[in-house]
Parts: structure tokens; C-alpha cells; sequence
């Protein structure tokens, strides 16, 4: 059955002299790996060049194997500012790379392939830090390991004065659920609080959130260890993009 969908370049590398194998992340499909045989020697056929953060349309054959026969592809959007600031095509790697190495394939989630869509379209006039920890945050809710700011994972009470975060347990842990758990660490009621709203508000109200250095630095501090943990994914931790995140890492 031939299938038609929109899907972002993750990963591509040659294949033999004539032929190219991609990582893509589909609308509906989710992840997926394809072949495009010929693309060197058939141009008419891929009239986008598929680099690293395009938005294509492809047409492409699924079946049961792990790499799919693609056979044509039209350019959608090339986020070509991208390629015109370093910070800024630094983040739109690391949104990628996530997806890569976390998402398994066949997947489809509509919701984080639009998220991935409106934070690479945001970084051509947002302030790049915060479209980063806006979309990590929205992205471990999509995926299913929605970290706890509202109440102890251990007691289920509502928290409203002290909160410590506890990354083996995914969330907030009260000061009397606490003692037994030994990786705690307090963070402010502001980073909490911000946290929770952009958790739990669209793309838009979250525009107008204000966000101090200090409480990036919180956001900073857990989603990295969060993603190390969860998902074995140090990439942020190890990035030079945001530089004070390993002296945070290695305070713990």
C-alpha cells in the first residue's frame, strides 16, 4: 500500500554510490527509516535536498522490514534561519536528536510531531533558551513520563510551601516522604510553579510566561537529569549550549 505524509529529517547517510538512508519522524507513522534509491542519480523524482531539519511530504511503501522504500519527496519547509544562528540551529539539533534516539518506531503521535513543528517555527524570533525547556517539558508529558509539580508522589498530598524533586521518582516528594528517598532536591516555589503552568497551558498563554535566569537554571537542572534517567539521554547535560548545566549535573 503506497502512504503519503509530512516528516522531518532526523538522520541521513549514503548508501552505496547512488542511494540515501534517512531517519524520519512522521505525522502519523512516527519514526521511521526509509531508503530513497537513486536520489543521486534520479533528482526529479526529490525535489527537496532532505537535509536536517526539513519538513518534507513523502510518499514511501510500508512493510514489516525496518527500512522502508521511499520513492518520492517534496520540500515543505527548510527552517533556513536555522543555518543563519548557531544557538539557535544548536537547539533545533537537540529537539531532533531526542527524537531520534527516544522515540522507537511506528509510533505515530500527532501532538509531538506538531509540537516538534511550532518550537522549530518559534526559533526564528523566540528566544531560543526558552522554546528549549518549553518543549522538553511538553515533550515528557506527550511521551508519557510527565514529571509530578503539583503533589508528593509518594502521599499524593498537594504541595504549596517547600518542594523537593526527586528524579528516581518522577516528581515532587513532601519533606516527611523525603527521608527515605535519597535523591532529593529542593527547588523554588517560582520554578515549581512556572514548571506546572507550562505543563499544563497551549504554546500560546505560554508566550507571555516571564522566566527568570535562576529559575532556567532549575528547569535546566531537572529536565537533564530527568532525561539521563528516564530516557538515557545525556545530550543535554553534555551540551555546550546551555554552559552551566554540567556544574549543576556535578553538584548533585
Amino acid at each position: 500500500m503506497i502512504e503519503k505524509d509530512l516528516g522531518f529529517v532526523l538522520r541521513r547517510y549514503n548508501f552505496r554510490e547512488t542511494s540515501l538512508i534517512t531517519t524520519l519522524y512522521t505525522s502519523r507513522f512516527g519514526k521511521i527509516r526509509g531508503i530513497f534509491k537513486g536520489f543521486y542519480t534520479f533528482k526529479k523524482e526529490f525535489s527537496s535536498s532532505l537535509d536536517i531539519f526539513t519538513l518534507n511530504e513523502f510518499v514511501f511503501y510500508p512493510k514489516k522490514s525496518e527500512i522502508w522504500l521511499i520513492s518520492h519527496a517534496d520540500l515543505v519547509s527548510d527552517f533556513s534561519y536555522l543555518r543563519e544562528d548557531l544557538p539557535k540551529a544548536k537547539v533545533g539539533a537537540l529537539l531532533l536528536n531526542l527524537l531520534d534516539k527516544t522515540m522507537p518506531l511506528w509510533d505515530g503521535n500527532l501532538q509531538i510531531f506538531n509540537l516538534v513543528n511550532d518550537c522549530l517555527n518559534s526559533l526564528k524570533q523566540d528566544n531560543e533558551v526558552k522554546v528549549l525547556y518549553v518543549f522538553l517539558i511538553k515533550f515528557l508529558s506527550l511521551s508519557g513520563f510527565k514529571p509530578e509539580f503539583n503533589h508528593c508522589m509518594k502521599c499524593q498530598k498537594t504541595l504549596d510551601d517547600e518542594f523537593y524533586f526527586s528524579v528516581a521518582k518522577g516528581g515532587l516528594v513532601c519533606n516527611v516522604c523525603g527521608k527515605n528517598v535519597g535523591d532529593l532536591k529542593k527547588i523554588t516555589k517560582q520554578a515549581c510553579r512556572s514548571l506546572l503552568y507550562i505543563q499544563n497551558n497551549d504554546l500560546s498563554l505560554i508566550d507571555r510566561l516571564k522566566v527568570s535566569r535562576s529559575c532556567e537554571e532549575e528547569f535546566f537542572y531537572i529536565l537533564g537529569r530527568f532525561l539521563g534517567y528516564h530516557f538515557e539521554f545525556n545530550d543535554l547535560i553534555n551540551s555546550d549550549f546551555f554552559p552551566v548545566l554540567p556544574q549543576l549535573v556535578s553538584q548533585y
